[in-house]
């Protein structure tokens, strides 16, 4: 895969549909490059994040801990993805961890802005409401454990993610869906004898 392919559709995708080669590697220039290794922390709890990551390559988590060490899966991403954390730059509430060994490009707000402002890019959304977009998925996670049974929030994500399932292993999905590892077992299951 050519480097920073996924980085130039996006931008082609959400903010200028033509660019030039010299518009291309402006972009580059503006993100820097990373490699994770599987379970590699990009960033934890009290730490100051200041970026988003677009995948470029792998699949990455974004977690809670509580006060006990449980842990709270609260997004996945994968290729073609942006995952971070929006309060940037306060010291974050989550940490980011490399699931698989990843290859990811970031940049913060302040460099987006300065990036549009170069490219001169008359769009009515600015990248960064774009990049929380991303995020709003999360709110609507959130009703849906609370609104569905566990067995419902299981089927709708392995309906609306059957790549994930294959790729997460169980007991990341279960946090995800705030529940055991147990119970997720017997979930499973139940359905494969449907």
């Amino acid at each position: 895969m050519e480097t920073g392919k996924n980085v130039i559709e996006f931008f082609k995708r959400s903010f200028l549909p033509q660019l030039t080669i010299e518009e291309e590697n402006t972009i580059l220039s503006y993100f820097a490059k990373h490699t994770f290794e599987k379970k590699e922390l990009v960033f934890t709890n009290g730490d100051s994040n200041t970026k988003h990551y677009f995948i470029e390559s792998g699949l990455m988590r974004l977690f809670l801990v509580d006060t006990s060490g449980k842990e709270f899966n609260i997004l996945f991403a994968r290729e073609n993805q942006v995952i971070g954390d929006l309060i940037t730059p306060e010291p974050t509430d989550f940490n980011l961890e490399a699931i698989e060994k990843s290859v990811a490009y970031s940049i913060s707000d302040k460099k987006i802005e300065e990036l549009i402002e170069k490219l001169n890019v008359k769009h009515k959304d600015r990248p960064s409401s774009s990049i929380r977009r991303s995020y709003v998925k999360i709110q609507k996670r959130l009703v849906s454990i609370l609104a569905n049974t566990a067995e419902e929030n299981y089927l709708e994500f392995k309906s609306s993610h059957p790549d994930l399932i294959q790729r997460l292993p169980q007991y990341h999905i279960a946090s995800y869906l705030g529940i055991s590892a147990e119970f997720l077992s017997k979930i499973i299951a139940r359905n494969a004898k449907k």
